[in-house]
């Protein structure tokens, strides 16, 4: 699938709402054999290992003694544009407190892979007509054919605050016996993951009892249009003080972008 990125930030989506809900707990279903990481379905039990079933996207999980696999298949096309701009975070913590510590997303996202040019993002992030210039969109274009070629990873200090990023290859992860896998010749991504359980892995979680989340996080917009800043230059409040220009929010941006986050309890029954 390619992407117009002149056109990027303002589609008009029909999943503005963003994603929450209630914590499910669930517990995957059991392997008595091998899965290959592949991106593929095809060797996955659907019946037993989905948990979550959405218009959008559909989670299978499965474990053994050893690893935790996940699958996300994404059946929309709004949502896997929405992936392929900003990524998919998965996270995994034994602690609700910390649960949003280390998230590992692949792709990485279009715009989170801008992140490593500072002076290219500050002003993708504050300026309206930023896409419109043909070197940025040859930027984003170049990004883009090197979307499944690193893996993203998302870390906050105590799972709070402002979130740091790092790319790294795929074959980092393995170092640690962790898989990650998308068939990037189909319509639309899937995810396949193979996760270790003995706190081997990036994420260290060892428990039976794991909080699991995805989530799908634009960056942080600040864009203002120069129309508006020129109305707003000449306002003045009750008091005869200048009013501050308005500013497109984050909020407003972020859900037309398909921001979500969703969480689940996985519950291991060994």
């Amino acid at each position: 699938m390619r992407i117009r990125f002149q056109s990027l930030l303002f589609l008009p989506f029909l999943f503005l709402v963003i994603s929450c809900g209630s914590t499910k707990e669930f517990s995957p279903a059991q392997l008595d054999s091998t899965l290959t990481i592949d991106g593929n379905l095809s060797d996955w039990s659907t019946s037993q290992t989905l948990f979550d079933d959405r218009e959008q996207a559909n989670y299978y999980s499965a474990y053994d003694d050893d690893f935790l696999y996940l699958f996300v298949d994404v059946r929309s096309a709004l949502k896997d544009a929405s992936i392929r701009r900003s990524g998919l975070i998965v996270y995994l913590s034994d602690d609700e407190s910390t649960r949003k510590s280390i998230g590992v997303s692949f792709p990485p996202g279009t715009f989170n892979m801008l992140r490593e040019f500072p002076g290219a993002f500050d002003s993708f992030t504050r300026e309206g007509d930023w896409l419109n210039k043909p070197e940025n969109q040859e930027l984003m274009e170049n990004l883009n054919e090197e979307l499944f070629e690193r893996v993203m990873i998302v870390q906050r200090s105590g799972g709070e605050g402002d979130a740091s990023y790092g790319f790294v290859d795929v074959s980092q992860l393995e170092v640690d016996g962790m898989e990650i896998a998308i068939n990037t010749d189909s319509r639309t991504i899937g995810l396949e993951m193979k996760i270790p359980r003995d706190g081997s892995s990036i994420y260290g979680f060892s428990g039976n009892s794991v909080w699991l989340g995805f989530a799908i996080e634009p960056p942080d917009f600040r864009i203002q249009e120069d129309s508006e800043y020129s109305a707003a230059s000449s306002q003045r409040d009750r008091y005869g003080n200048r009013q501050q220009p308005r500013q497109r929010t984050r909020p407003n941006i972020a859900r037309s972008l398909g921001e979500m986050e969703r969480w689940h309890i996985v519950e291991f029954d060994d």
